[in-house]
């Protein structure tokens, strides 16, 4: 299990697991001051609102400045924070740094006890939803072929030794439309990977409109009008974005829009899959 379906929204576990945590944090806290006086009650309050905002930007920080050489040319990028890309650690270090400062305060009553309880709590909590992620849902390449929007036929269970990234998507989805043309950059930057974008119940005309209209110039584009792939592979919803070995075995899975950073780092992973050159003869 890579995500859950919580109605329409669909929510990748990294991504849930975070999110709960900081509601069972901020409701603890809420339970457990309304048993203390006014002025305890209003510290334990603060403390805990300055561990969630200072743990966020600080994990927010410390992966954006990991990955600057990405961000650069695309500053306005790091207010991106829907497409994740946060660090466990730097946030961990700022609950951490906000969690000793409010511990050390002198002549104040202690708040070790609310405070160790809620993060008990939070932590219990994230590393629990982690745990439901189970082994990777990877089932083989589908026998159909399919035909692109340039009329070539396309295989998936025929790679010839090539890996592939089949990304799912549809021209009403606002989070496939935003990732298409940076997916569409970091192909043609990796020759050795075919990168097939998959259109979802879409007919040709609507497909062609959307590309010509956003001057998208995307190569293997497959017209998926039945929604065959998302049924095989049991897509929750889109974007996802699947990474196929040479195989036509899927060895990683991202629900939801993906960043730069992260397809980049996918990508990477990919390609050391190629089957090396043979040498050429003499």
């Amino acid at each position: 299990m890579e995500a859950i379906a919580l109605g329409p929204l669909v929510f990748p576990l990294e991504r849930l697991a975070a999110i709960a945590a900081v509601a069972v944090l901020l409701l603890a806290v809420w339970v457990l001051s309304r048993r203390m006086e006014a002025a305890q009650a209003a510290r334990l309050d603060r403390w805990a609102w300055r561990a969630v905002i200072l743990g966020a930007l600080a994990g927010r920080g410390v992966h954006v400045a990991q990955h600057w050489d990405s961000f650069a040319p695309e500053p306005w990028r790091i207010l991106a924070f829907w497409q994740g890309g946060f660090s466990a650690q730097g946030a961990l270090v700022a609950v951490a740094a906000v969690t000793l400062l409010e511990l050390g305060r002198r002549n104040l009553p202690p708040l070790g006890r609310p405070i160790a309880l809620s993060l008990g709590l939070a932590l219990a909590t994230w590393v629990g939803v982690l745990l439901l992620k189970g082994p990777l849902y990877a089932p083989g390449p589908p026998e159909q072929v399919f035909t692109a929007i340039d009329g070539r036929e396309i295989s998936l269970a025929e790679r010839e030794g090539r890996p592939a990234v089949v990304n799912l998507w549809a021209t009403w989805c606002a989070p496939c439309r935003r990732e298409l043309p940076m997916m569409a950059d970091l192909a043609d930057a990796h020759p050795g990977i075919d990168v097939i974008f998959a259109n979802q119940r879409e007919a040709p005309q609507t497909v062609g409109l959307f590309l010509a209209t956003e001057g998208l110039r995307l190569s293997n584009v497959v017209l998926d009008e039945t929604g065959v792939l998302g049924r095989h592979y049991g897509v929750l919803g889109l974007p996802t974005t699947l990474f196929l070995d040479p195989g036509g075995q899927v060895v990683e899975r991202h629900v939801g829009e993906i960043s730069r950073e992260a397809f980049a780092a996918a990508l990477g992973r990919l390609q050391e899959l190629e089957p090396a050159l043979a040498p050429a003869e003499d």
